[in-house]
């Protein structure tokens, strides 16, 4: 049976104190990101990062096993390990329905799951591509333990920042096939806070295709601005949301801050299988393809 196969894709970069962006392959006048990439994994192979989530729980983030290094792809990717603390619950034999161990709350509940890290070569953007498992977030842990690392390693006036990157085809689906389910009308005020008005559409309703052109205009017009948005004769707005799904499957746009837009690409149907588990050579490949239409 085959998995549910999910990619999230991140774009970074490397900023000085100046926050001028950085040339990947020969930052600080001579060092390769890639190389210190590299030396990242090596380094949290063997160091496990531990720390505290906002929840309260205890975690731990490290590689499964040594990352592959491809010098001439210029890649590294592997498997992450991450795990946390808090669950309870049981293991049970799955014929027989008989315990096996129980899991307290102090014990580490440990997923492993794909990653690639690309740096281009004469680029000031690189991309990490990460499977997405539930649970398991890696855009904070990754840029701290970066940065951490960045420092012990005596380079402390550079800082890596990491964005979501969703490929520009993928969001081009959702925008010419999409289905209007919702919007959301967002106001921040100073005393009030965030104010949202939200507006659910029937699916029969004809006024969604009408709303949802209106929509895919300011949002192709509105990224980065400051301005108010006027929207139809309801009012100006800091921010328009709204929702379109295809196929069962929804993703949440912004009108303005379009890089809060999630990158979770459904891959399952293009990875190879090996015994019910996608091959680290079509992941790379997959994840590769991605990255070109991201970029």
């Amino acid at each position: 049976m085959k998995r549910k196969i999910n990619l999230s894709v991140y774009r970074f970069t490397l900023l000085n104190k100046a926050k001028e962006q950085q040339v990947l392959s020969f930052y600080n006048e001579e060092e390769d990101l890639l190389e210190t990439m590299n030396d990242f994994c090596g380094y949290i192979h063997k160091n496990i990062r531990d720390y505290i989530d906002n929840q309260g729980k205890y975690r731990t983030f490290t590689l499964s096993n040594l990352q592959k290094y491809d010098s001439n792809k210029r890649t590294v990717s592997g498997h992450f390990d991450s795990a946390y603390t808090g669950e309870k619950g049981k293991v049970k034999e799955r014929k027989t329905n008989r315990l096996k161990y129980n899991i307290n709350e102090k014990d580490l509940f440990s997923k492993d799951f794909f990653y690639l890290i690309h740096v281009p070569k004469n680029s000031k953007f690189g991309f990490l591509i990460v499977q997405k498992k539930e649970n398991h977030g890696v855009k904070s842990i990754f840029e701290s333990a970066f940065n951490n690392f960045m420092r012990k390693k005596g380079v402390s006036n550079y800082v890596l920042e990491l964005r979501q990157a969703p490929p520009r085809y993928f969001i081009q689906n959702y925008l010419d096939f999409g289905k209007l389910k919702e919007f959301r009308l967002i106001e921040n005020d100073l005393e009030l806070g965030r104010e949202e008005r939200i507006f659910k559409l029937d699916k029969n309703l004809s006024e969604a295709q009408n709303l949802k052109r209106t929509l895919i205009d300011l949002f192709s017009t509105m990224s980065r601005s400051t301005e108010k948005i006027s929207f139809l004769n309801k009012g100006e707005y800091d921010e328009i949301a709204f929702v379109l799904g295809i196929n069962g499957s929804s993703k949440t746009f912004y009108v303005k801050n379009q890089e809060k837009i999630r990158s979770n690409i459904d891959v399952s149907n293009l990875v190879e299988y090996d015994n019910g588990e996608p091959t680290i050579e079509s992941l790379i490949k997959i994840s590769l393809d991605i990255i070109k239409l991201a970029s």
